[in-house]
């Protein structure tokens, strides 16, 4: 008997097994990787008024063993389907006496033609656009830092 042959043998042998245990795991994977996602369920509006909680049951695959974690996830549904209020962020109204003072320095750079009465109106608004599209600031008719620190303020 020669050795050679012998050895050659169980070499392929053991190479047949291994590139077969590879197509196999290959195959798994390529399985788990590209089977297409589940479809949601639709949603349907719940009459009752208790917990809206779910408790999601585990996809069951062939040859697939869910993992521990995948039953005992759990999830959690908004419970209003409320629209939330906005914050109104910022300051809402300037003060008399600060109007007095842009009125009086849009009045002396030839834009506000009234006299100052501490109101943010009409007019002031209209004053404070047109200076602001004069100038090149975004056109807003509100007072914003760049145009304040223009007049002056």
């Amino acid at each position: 008997m020669k050795p050679q042959p012998l050895l050659q043998e169980l070499l392929l042998k053991k190479l047949n097994f291994t590139l077969v245990c590879l197509a196999v795991v290959s195959s798994f994977k390529l399985a788990f990787f590209l089977t297409p996602a589940l479809p949601a369920a639709p949603k349907t509006p719940s009459t009752s008024s208790k917990s809206s909680r779910t408790v999601s049951e585990p996809v069951k695959q062939s040859g697939i063993k869910p993992s521990k974690n995948a039953s005992n996830r759990k999830k959690i549904v908004s419970r209003s389907k409320r629209p939330r209020r906005r914050v109104i962020r910022g300051q809402r109204t300037i003060e008399s006496a600060r109007v007095v003072e842009i009125q009086n320095a849009l009045a002396a750079a030839g834009y506000y033609k009234e006299d100052p009465n501490g109101e943010w109106d009409d007019s002031t608004t209209k004053a404070m656009s047109s200076y602001q599209q004069d100038n090149g600031f975004r056109t807003t008719g509100k007072p914003d830092a760049l145009s304040l620190k223009k007049l002056g303020l």
